[in-house]
Formats: C-alpha cells, sequence, structure tokens
C-alpha cells in the first residue's frame, strides 16, 4: 500500500497537485519542504532528529539527503528497538538512547506514555504535572552530547519534536547552534490546554537573539472544532546562510 501510495503521489506531483486529508492539516509538506531545500542546494553533512520517535521522519529526511549522517535522539523506551533496527539496516545512523533538557539535569521524567509507561508519546514533564505512565530517564544537552563532533562545515540541520521541550532544550546548546543552519521544530500556535510550554512567538524571539531568521513552514494543523491553527513545524535559518541570501521577488 505505502508503494501504491508514494506512485499516487509522485503521479500527482508531476501534475502540480498537492493532496492532503481535511480537516487534519492545513497542509503537510513536510516532504516537500525538504525538498526544496536540497533544490537551493542544501546538502548537510550531518542531520540531528531531536525527539526521533520510532524513525519515521529520519526515514522521509534520508530520501531528501542520502549521503547525511542522521544522529537520533530517543529516551522513550518503547522506541528502541525500532531505532535499533533502523541503525542496523541503514547506514550513518546513529542512535543516542538519552533525553535532552537544559544544563545541570541528568534525569527527566517521561510522562504520558500509557498506563505502564510503554508507550512512544510520552514528553518531559514539569514539576507537579501528572499524567498515566511516567518512565525515568537519563538526560543531558545538546551541547554535551552533539556540539563537540559537528562543525561549521557540517551545515548541520538539527530536528527538533520534543512536545513542547524545545526551547528549554535549546539553552543547553550554545555552542551546537553556533554551528548549525538549518533549524526545524514542532511549535504550539497557542498554550494548548494552558500546558505552560513556548509557543511560535517564543521561539522566534530566541532564535532571532542567536541569529537565526525564520524561513518557511513545513506543516500546519488546526484544532478540528473550529479549525484554529494549533500546531506546525517551522523552519528557521542562519543569517549567514546562502538560504537566504536570495531575496528576489521571482
Amino acid at each position: 500500500m505505502s508503494r501504491l501510495k508514494e506512485r499516487v503521489r509522485a503521479l500527482l506531483t508531476t501534475g502540480g497537485y498537492s493532496v492532503h486529508r481535511w480537516p487534519a492539516n492545513r497542509f503537510d509538506g513536510m516532504r516537500d519542504a525538504l525538498l526544496l531545500l536540497r533544490s537551493a542546494g542544501y546538502a548537510p553533512r550531518v542531520v540531528i532528529d531531536c525527539g526521533a520517535n520510532r524513525g519515521e521522519w529520519t526515514q522521509l529526511a534520508r530520501a531528501a539527503f542520502p549521503d547525511s549522517t542522521f544522529l537520533l535522539i530517543e529516551p522513550q523506551p518503547a522506541c528502541t528497538a525500532k531505532l535499533t533496527a533502523l541503525a542496523a539496516r541503514l547506514p550513518r545512523v546513529v542512535v543516542h538512547a538519552v533525553a535532552i533538557t537544559e544544563p545541570g539535569i541528568s534525569r527527566v521524567r517521561m510522562i504520558g506514555g500509557g498506563e505502564e509507561g510503554g508507550g512512544t508519546g510520552a514528553w518531559v514533564g514539569h514539576a507537579g504535572e501528572v499524567a498515566p505512565g511516567e518512565v525515568e530517564c537519563p538526560a543531558t544537552t545538546l551541547d554535551a552530547l552533539i556540539a563537540p563532533r559537528v562543525t561549521r562545515s557540517d551545515r548541520a540541520l538539527l530536528k527538533l519534536d520534543i512536545e513542547g521541550h524545545e526551547v528549554t532544550a535549546l539553552t543547553g546548546a550554545r555552542a551546537l547552534l553556533e554551528k548549525t543552519e538549518v533549524i526545524l521544530t514542532e511549535l504550539q500556535f497557542y498554550p494548548i490546554n494552558d500546558n505552560g510550554r513556548a509557543v511560535f512567538v517564543d521561539m522566534l524571539e530566541f532564535l532571532r537573539e542567536r541569529g537565526f531568521e525564520l524561513y518557511d513552514f513545513a506543516c500546519l494543523s488546526q484544532r478540528p472544532r473550529d479549525k484554529r491553527l494549533r500546531m506546525g513545524d517551522v523552519l528557521f535559518v542562519r543569517r549567514d546562510s546562502p538560504l537566504l541570501a536570495d531575496r528576489a521577488w521571482e
């Protein structure tokens, strides 16, 4: 079925069409956003998948950047077997079973992963936050885990999908951000259920202060009840990147 879907998608793309399910997403253009980066001359040597889950995004991104080394970061025990198998099957894929957080913290609570804490939808819990399922996981910063192995010449792509913990995680990535060219991050556009986590404007301000500019939207989704914009996957690019050099209208 997946091969048939890809063939149909390729045929529709050739004809200039884009098809997606409605109303779950305003659009899902992740694949196209990555391919557009490649068509603009972007070729990262290193791709960091922070919040790799079971590796779906990595497999999608490898189609756009087949020569890149992929560093997968995912603390959830329920995801380990899938990621280990993926790394065994594909070249240049490395798995780190650890959570990413702010400096000074060595362990975090992953909550929301089901009654036994074995699900794949967990997030880093705030103090006093309670949800079904809890697993304590080792934690570190992006700088400690990744920064020493990345250089500016790697043109690194950092993808973040860690359930509202993205800005917190980037407080421990001062050195890595200096070496990163493109950031792709999931964000909420309002504090869903008053969850106290960062929203789009928080990340926009945080990254602009550190030399990045908004570049593109890969996905946007709304809540079904009234179609209010709820979540999105957003691309930011370092100001000195060649990707931002072309400011022409056409």
